[in-house]
C-alpha cells in the first residue's frame, strides 16, 4: 500500500527532470532571441552558430518554431545577416529529417535575401558559402563550387580570411571527391596563403584543424598523381600540426596514409612504421575499418620479404577487427581486401586450391559491391537531377510570388487606406455619442456611491470584529495541525525503515536456501547421470536463479535506498572478472561468447553494492535478451577505458535488441519492452538509478534485431 505513492513521486519526478531541461533549451534560446537587437551584424554568426547547437537537440516541431522566431526577430530589425543564418538554421533542420527540397528553398530564400539588400557583402557572402556547401553535399559539385567560389572573392574583398579559408578549405575537398587532383592541390596551396593572413586572435583549434586536414589532401592528390616526394613532404607537415594540437587519431591516420607512399617507394620498414601507428591508433579510437586495412598492408608487407609469421598474424588481426565493424557496406568492403590479402598468403604457402577459393571470395564481394555502388551513383544522379530541377522551379515560382506581391501590395494599400478612412468616421461619431453618456452616467453614479460608502463602513467596522476572532481560532488549529502533521510523519518514517528493513533481510534469508538449491543441483547432477533427469534440474536451476535474480534486486532497492553512501577503492577488472563468473554457467549453457577488455591497474573509489547492480543486471539483460534462433551466435563483450577523469565502461550485444519506440521508457521502473522478459521490469531501473546515485552518466543504443550497446562513464574519484 505504501509504494503507490513512492511511484507516484517518482514519476513526477521523471517528468520534471524532462520539463526542466526542455525548459533550459527554451531559456537558453529565449536569451539569443533577446540580445539579437543589439548585437553587431558581424557578430549574429557567434549567436545562430550557438543557436543551431540547442536545435540539435530539439525535436523537429520545437526547433522549427524556434527558428521561425529567430527568423521574424530579424526581419523585424532589418538585419540581413541575420536573415541569412536564420534561413540556414531552416534549412539544416529540414536537412536532417531528410527533406531536401525544403531545405533547398530555405537555403534559396537565404539567397533571396541579397537581391533586397545589394549593399550587404558579408550576407551576400554567407548566403553563397551555405547554398554551396549544401549543393556539393547533394553531388551537384560544379554548382556548388561555383557558389562557394563567389563567397570567397565577397570575403576577400571584406578582408575577412578566415572565412575565406573555410571557402578555399571547401574547394579542395570538393575537387578532391571529383578527382580534380591538380584542382584540388591548388585550391589547398590557397587555404595556406590565406592562412598566413589571418590574424593571431581569429587563430582557433579548428583553423589549425583545417591546415592539417588541407596538408592531408593535398598529399593524397600528389599520391594520384604519382608526386610521391612530394606527398611524403605534405604528410610530415600534416603530421607536426597534428602533433601540435595533440590530436592522436590524426596522428595514426597520417602514418597510415604516408605508410602507401613509402612502399611504393621502396621504403618498407618506414611504411611499417607508419602502418603500426596507424593500426594501434584506430584500434584504440574503435575505428575498425582503418585498423584492419592497416593490418591487411602490415600482413601484405611482411609477406613481399617472406616473413611468414608476422604476416599471418596481422592477417588474423585484421579479420578480427574488420568483424567488430558495425556499418555492415564498410565491413563487407573490408573483408574484400582481406580475403584479396588472404590469397596472397595461402598463395605464398603453396596451398595454391585455398587461395583459389580466397580469390573468388574476394571477387564476389568486390563484384556485389561494384553493383550496388553503381545502383547507389544512379540513385544519387536521379537525386541531383530531382533537386536541379527543384531549384529551377522555386526560382521561377520565387519570381511569380514576387510580382504577385507586388500587385497584391498595391491593392492592399487601397483597401487599407479606404478602410481606415470609414473606421476613424466611424470611431468619431461613437466616440462623441460614449462621452455624453458618460458624463450623464458619472454624476448619477457618483450620488448611489456617497450613499454606499457610508452603509459599507458600517459593516465593515462589524466584519473586522468577527475576522480577528476567527483569525485566533484558525491559528489555534493550525498549530495543533501542525503537532498531528509531525507525529504522523515519524510514525510514517519508522514504518518504512522496518518495511525496508524486513524486505532487506527476508530477501536475504531466501537467497539461501536458493544458495543451497543450486549446490544441490551439482552434487545430484554428479550421482545421477541421466540426460531426463538432467532436463528436471536445468528448470529447477532457472527456476532457482529467477528467484535469486529476484531476491538480489529486491536487497539492491535496499541498498540504493540508502543515505550514506559506502565508499571504497574497486578493482574494475576483478569486478567484472567474479559478476562474468557467477554467469558462467548460463555463458556455457547457451554457448555465449563473452570477450573482456579491461586494464588491470583500472581501481576507482566506488560503493562495490551498486557497480554489482550495475554489471550483474547488465550481463544478466544480454543473456536473457539473446539471439535463439538455429546458427545464431550470441556474445557479450565488456570493454572499459580511462578518460578524462573517469572510466567508460561499454557492454555490446548481439541480441535481440529493442524497438525504437520503447528505447526511451527502458529505464522506467516496472517496464518491460519485450515478451521474452522474464523479469519484473527493475534491472534497467536499477542499473540507471545506481549510475546517478554515483554521479554517473549511462546511455543505451539499441538496433532491433542487431544487438545492443549500453555506455557508461564512472569518475574516478566522486
Amino acid at each position: 500500500m505504501h509504494k503507490i505513492p513512492g511511484f507516484l513521486l517518482l514519476s513526477f519526478f521523471i517528468a520534471l527532470v524532462m520539463n526542466f531541461a526542455l525548459a533550459q533549451d527554451t531559456l537558453q534560446v529565449d536569451s539569443m532571441l533577446k540580445v539579437i537587437s543589439t548585437t553587431p551584424q558581424d557578430r549574429l554568426s557567434v549567436i545562430f552558430d550557438k543557436m543551431e547547437k540547442v536545435l540539435q537537440r530539439e525535436p523537429t516541431g520545437r526547433a522549427l518554431s524556434f527558428a521561425f522566431q529567430a527568423l521574424s526577430a530579424v526581419k523585424n530589425n532589418k538585419m540581413p545577416v541575420g536573415e541569412v543564418l536564420a534561413y540556414r538554421n531552416i534549412a539544416q533542420i529540414y536537412d536532417r529529417i531528410g527533406n531536401k527540397e525544403e531545405a533547398l528553398r530555405y537555403y534559396d530564400e537565404g539567397l533571396s535575401v541579397i537581391k533586397n539588400n545589394p549593399d550587404n557583402k558579408f550576407a551576400s557572402a554567407l548566403a553563397h558559402f551555405n547554398m554551396g556547401q549544401f549543393l556539393s553535399q547533394q553531388g551537384l559539385r560544379a554548382e556548388g563550387l561555383q557558389h562557394i567560389l563567389d563567397a570567397a572573392k565577397i570575403f576577400e574583398n571584406l578582408n575577412m580570411y578566415s572565412y575565406v579559408v573555410l571557402c578555399h578549405y571547401e574547394g579542395c575537398m570538393i575537387n578532391y571527391e571529383a578527382r580534380n587532383y591538380r584542382q584540388c592541390i591548388e585550391e589547398g596551396y590557397r587555404v595556406l596563403n590565406y592562412h598566413e593572413k589571418i590574424s593571431l586572435g581569429e587563430i582557433s583549434d579548428q583553423t589549425q584543424f583545417q591546415k592539417m586536414s588541407v596538408y592531408n589532401t593535398i598529399a593524397l592528390a600528389n599520391y594520384q598523381l604519382k608526386q610521391y616526394d612530394i606527398s611524403i613532404i605534405n604528410y610530415e607537415k600534416a603530421e607536426a600540426i597534428a602533433k601540435e594540437i595533440k590530436n592522436e587519431f590524426w596522428i595514426g591516420l597520417i602514418n597510415g596514409n604516408k605508410a602507401v607512399v613509402l612502399q611504393v617507394m621502396g621504403q618498407t620498414q618506414e611504411a611499417i612504421k607508419s602502418l603500426l601507428a596507424d593500426y594501434k591508433t584506430s584500434k584504440k579510437f574503435g575505428v575498425w575499418m582503418s585498423a584492419g586495412m592497416a593490418a591487411t598492408a602490415l600482413s601484405d608487407i611482411y609477406l613481399s620479404i617472406n616473413d611468414i609469421k608476422r604476416a599471418e598474424q596481422y592477417l588474423d588481426s585484421a579479420q578480427n577487427v574488420f568483424m567488430r565493424e558495425a556499418d555492415k557496406v564498410a565491413m563487407r568492403k573490408s573483408m574484400a581486401n582481406y580475403w584479396l590479402t588472404y590469397s596472397k598468403f595461402k598463395a605464398a604457402l603453396g596451398n595454391h586450391t585455398e587461395a583459389y577459393k580466397a580469390l573468388t571470395k574476394h571477387v564476389e564481394l568486390r563484384d556485389s559491391l561494384y553493383q550496388e555502388q553503381e545502383s547507389l551513383n544512379l540513385a544519387k544522379v536521379k537525386a541531383s537531377y530531382d533537386l536541379d530541377q527543384k531549384q529551377t522551379e522555386i526560382e521561377l515560382l520565387t519570381k511569380n510570388n514576387e510580382v504577385q506581391q507586388e500587385r497584391i501590395r498595391n491593392q492592399r494599400t487601397i483597401f487599407i487606406a479606404t478602410l481606415v478612412g470609414l473606421i476613424l468616421l466611424v470611431v468619431l461619431v461613437i466616440n462623441l455619442v460614449y462621452n455624453y453618456r458618460r458624463q450623464r452616467n458619472i454624476a448619477r453614479l457618483i450620488r448611489q456611491q456617497r450613499d454606499e460608502i457610508e452603509v459599507k463602513n458600517v459593516e465593515l467596522e462589524a466584519q473586522s470584529t468577527k475576522l480577528q476572532e476567527n483569525n485566533q481560532y484558525i491559528q489555534a488549529l493550525n498549530e495543533q495541525l501542525e503537532q498531528k502533521v509531525a507525529e504522523r510523519t515519524h510514525e510514517l518514517e519508522v514504518t518504512n525503515k522496518e518495511l525496508d528493513t524486513f524486505l532487506y533481510r527476508s530477501s536475504h534469508d531466501m537467497r539461501r536456501p536458493i544458495t543451497t538449491l543450486l549446490g544441490l543441483d551439482q552434487v545430484a547432477r554428479h550421482v545421477i547421470n541421466d540426460s531426463q533427469t538432467n532436463l528436471l534440474f536445468d528448470k529447477v536451476v532457472e527456476t532457482a536463479r529467477n528467484m535469486d535474480s529476484m531476491l538480489f534486486k529486491m536487497q539492491m532497492m535496499y541498498e540504493l535506498n540508502k543515505t550514506d553512501l559506502a565508499l571504497e577503492p574497486i578493482n574494475i577488472n576483478q569486478l567484472i572478472n567474479e559478476t562474468t563468473h557467477y554467469f558462467k554457467g548460463e555463458f556455457d549453457r547457451h554457448n555465449i561468447k563473452h570477450h573482456l577488455s579491461l586494464p588491470h591497474d583500472l581501481t576507482i573509489l566506488s560503493n562495490i553494492a551498486l557497480l554489482q547492480i550495475i554489471f550483474r543486471n547488465l550481463i544478466e539483460n544480454s543473456i536473457l535478451f539473446r539471439k535463439t534462433q538455429p546458427g545464431a551466435t550470441p556474445f557479450v563483450d565488456v570493454n572499459a577505458t580511462k578518460a578524462d577523469g573517469a572510466i567508460e565502461i561499454v557492454i555490446a550485444d548481439n541480441g535481440i535488441g529493442v524497438e525504437e519506440k520503447y528505447q526511451p521508457r527502458l529505464f522506467d521502473l516496472y517496464f518491460r519492452a519485450s515478451q521474452a522478459s522474464k523479469g519484473n521490469g527493475l534491472g534497467l531501473y536499477l542499473v540507471k538509478k545506481a549510475v546517478t546515485k554515483l554521479n554517473g552518466e549511462i546511455q543505451l543504443i539499441s538496433d532491433y534485431g542487431v544487438g545492443t550497446t549500453v555506455t557508461m562513464k564512472l569518475p574516478i574519484v566522486p
